[in-house]
């Protein structure tokens, strides 16, 4: 729960500059969203004498607000407590491994918000307040759209538009979970600047994974981040990091004939698709079944005509996930 409490500032008694408080809170890292600002920092481990902590307490979050565009002279003097966080049972806030996270849910667009953040301990003696942070709340961009996922033995690929009206955008960030945990989607990489294309390189074999992604703007040096994009599924099959080997060809007097070595996954009933390319045309499904064999006979060729074949391999229940195309050189039908 948000603890708001408006107020001058909270006061300590006077103590000597050697007295054992916690150090300073290092830096607060602010991320800001359409309707909070997230606030994230490390636990202090040391002491002002550089002794262990052993009886942190909790924290203090100070807060000045300003209209955009207002100055802040003495921003520290005029801060009010906005939550007192209980570090042994955190019920405004969570603390994971050492980070502690909080959530200001109070704030409003036009504003600027200075956060300033304190650790006490059982004695109720406090650190000095660290930097502020500021962040400028403004309206957040859209989410990307018409997010698409393909696959390849280099991983997952991940393409999507940029929302029209958001020019300010600067980069994206790509999420994912297991596709049997919808919920916990984590954060697996930011593109850089004007990237609208992404690759998955730790996706692992025979497993679904659901991948969204978000828009950031810039303001001060601190992030707004989008809604995530719909959520895309993907099923990483093992054929993909096993495309066919080999692919060769042989003129006949009928036709000509592909071949290649079989590609085998356990678990797994391997099919087969023929490409085919006449002179320098697209390359086009030539089998209207998928394969079960390495092997196809095309007949449907002209004498003296310029071809050229590939073939794909692919998990007989997904057939729209194939492997990469392996290729062959041109030939000439000269039976």
């Amino acid at each position: 729960m948000l603890v708001v409490i408006s107020a001058c500032g909270y006061k300590t008694n006077p103590r000597p500059a050697t007295a054992t408080v916690p150090a300073e809170v290092e830096l607060v890292h602010a991320q800001a969203y359409k309707d909070r600002v997230v606030l994230k920092w490390d636990t202090p481990t040391k002491n002002t004498d550089a002794s262990r902590v052993t009886d942190l307490s909790g924290f203090k979050v100070y807060r000045v607000v300003r209209k955009s565009g207002e100055e802040c002279d003495n921003c520290e003097e005029k801060k009010s407590l906005l939550a007192n966080i209980d570090y042994q049972n955190p019920s405004n806030a969570t603390v994971d491994r050492g980070v502690v996270t909080f959530d200001d849910n109070a704030v409003s667009q036009g504003n600027v918000y200075y956060y300033f953040v304190s650790a006490y301990n059982f004695r109720g003696e406090e650190s000095r307040p660290s930097q502020e942070v500021a962040v400028t709340f403004e309206k957040a961009p859209d989410a990307p759209e018409n997010v698409k996922a393909s696959v390849d033995p280099r991983g997952v690929n991940l393409e999507w538009t940029a929302p029209a009206a958001d020019h300010a955008i600067k980069n994206f960030r790509i999420y994912r979970s297991d596709a049997g945990n919808h919920s916990d989607m984590k954060l697996i990489g930011t593109t850089k600047w004007g990237e609208n294309s992404f690759r998955d390189k730790t996706a692992e074999i025979s497993k679904t994974y659901q991948y969204a992604v978000s828009s950031l703007t810039m303001n001060r040096g601190i992030s707004t981040e989008s809604d995530r994009s719909s959520p895309v599924t993907v099923y990483y099959s093992a054929i993909h990091g096993m495309p066919p080997e080999n692919v060769n060809t042989l003129v006949t007097r009928d036709g000509i004939r592909i071949y290649w070595d079989p590609v085998k996954v356990p678990g797994e009933e391997t099919r087969y698709n023929v490409y085919r390319s006449e002179g320098r045309k697209m390359f086009e499904k030539i089998n209207p079944q998928p394969l079960t064999n390495p092997l196809y006979f095309d007949r449907r060729v002209v004498k003296g005509r310029e071809y050229r074949y590939a073939v794909t391999a692919f998990s007989k229940n997904r057939a729209d996930q194939e492997s990469s195309r392996s290729g062959t050189s041109a030939i000439i039908f000269k039976p």
